[in-house]
This record gives C-alpha cells, sequence and structure tokens, in this order.
C-alpha cells in the first residue's frame, strides 16, 4: 500500500510516502509558508518515490490540535487529493500521534504542545491508550492533571512521567517544581512528524475506520478565530 502522510499542524512542513520499496520523506521549517510549499513538496517526494499521485492507495493528516491555518491548509490539500483520485481519508489526532513512540514507556506519556499565551495543548497517556481529554491548559492545570493520575498520596517516582512535544521545555521548569524527579525530558526535534503519522497509521486500527473526507473536520480545542 502507498500512503501519503502530511503533518502541517505546527512550524514544520512535514510530508511522508510509504511504498513497497521503501520511506521517504521531506521536513522544513515552513513557518507560514505551507500553502506556498506543500503541493510542490509533495510532487517532489512523489518522484523520488517513483509513483505517481494517482498510485496513492490512502492520504493521511494531522486533525489537531495545532495551528488553525496549518491545520486547515493540510485537510484542504489531502481531502482534495483523496476525492480528486477517489482514495480514502484519514485524519489522526496530532497529540495521540505524538505520544505514539513511547507506546512501550511503562510510565505517563504526556505530549505537550505549545498553544502561545502561556496554555498548552496535552493529554495523558499510558501503552499507547490516551486516559483523558485533550486538555488547553496552563502548566500548572498539566500538573494537577498528572497529579492526579499518578496519585497524589505519595511522591511519583523517578521517570513516572515522559513529556514530550514543541511544549515540553516550556513546562519542564513548573512541572520539575510541582511533580519533583517525576519527568523525563527527551531529545525534543522541531521537526514535523509525517514519518511517525505513517507509522501510526500502519500499526493501528484505524486503518479498519472509513471517514467521511467531504465532512471531516479539524479538532480545534480551542474555538478558532
Amino acid at each position: 500500500m502507498n500512503i501519503l502522510a502530511i503533518d502541517t499542524a505546527g512550524e514544520s512542513l512535514s510530508i511522508g510516502i510509504s511504498t513497497e520499496t521503501g520511506v521517504f520523506s521531506f521536513d522544513t521549517d515552513a513557518v507560514t509558508s505551507h500553502s506556498r510549499l506543500l503541493l510542490d513538496a509533495v510532487d517532489a517526494l512523489v518522484k523520488l518515490a517513483k509513483i505517481e499521485r494517482e498510485d496513492i492507495d490512502l492520504f493521511a493528516c494531522m486533525k489537531g490540535p495545532g495551528s488553525f491555518t496549518g491545520l486547515r491548509i493540510g485537510f484542504a490539500a489531502v481531502k482534495g487529493m483523496a476525492l480528486a483520485f477517489g482514495k480514502p481519508f484519514l485524519s489522526v489526532p496530532t497529540l495521540d500521534c505524538m505520544a505514539h513512540p513511547f507506546a512501550q514507556f511503562p510510565g505517563l506519556c504526556v505530549p505537550v504542545l505549545d498553544a502561545k499565551q502561556r496554555r498548552f495543548f496535552s493529554a495523558l497517556y499510558r501503552n499507547g491508550r490516551r486516559l483523558s481529554d485533550y486538555f488547553d491548559c496552563t502548566a500548572e492545570e498539566l500538573a494537577g492533571h498528572i497529579a492526579a493520575n499518578l496519585g497524589e498520596s505519595a511522591p511519583p517516582a523517578p521517570g513516572a512521567a515522559l513529556i514530550t512535544g514543541n511544549g515540553a521545555g516550556l513546562v519542564h521548569e513548573t512541572l520539575s517544581v510541582l511533580l519533583p524527579g517525576a519527568l523525563v525530558l527527551p531529545d525534543v526535534s522541531r521537526s514535523g512528524r509525517a514519518a511517525t503519522l505513517l507509522q501510526y497509521v500502519k500499526v493501528s486500527s484505524i486503518l479498519d475506520s472509513k471517514e467521511d473526507t467531504r465532512a471531516s473536520a479539524p479538532l480545534y480545542i480551542r474555538k478558532s478565530v
């Protein structure tokens, strides 16, 4: 199966294609240039993979949360190609995708996205399974969510929770004070997550689901303005 995955949820433009011959990916710090770069980047990557757009069997993108404008651009491009070629389309919640590489981590996984104005998008995961709603919260509120899950009757064990994402560094100081010794800060890259999205789609039961291409829309935790 040939799969095209696009991540425009953040400042990076990230595109990945998986074919029988391998995985091909492209990442760049697009900031506000997603719409200008996206289709040309897709064409270049399709050429590198030695296939045509119509050879793609499944189109996937990040559902959100994330940049309102970036999500709209990603949805418009992926849904447009899926409809044009009569192929299925899938959207994956951004935080679910971020937690996926840490599914084997024995503790709590906490992906964190910078939502600006000292607020963050986040959720709690264990063994790849989401335990909570999606949050739009402050660092202090996030600490409360983590503490409630870990249990407040005793200090959390070292390494009991792992934070990742572009907001990890911004909340780390606060969480380290409120939950001392509980957090592991992994190496956080600014690059996008199209390659991870490809992995998520291929190994999860989401492939068995059918999404209404015309009706599907981004996930906005905070009201879009």
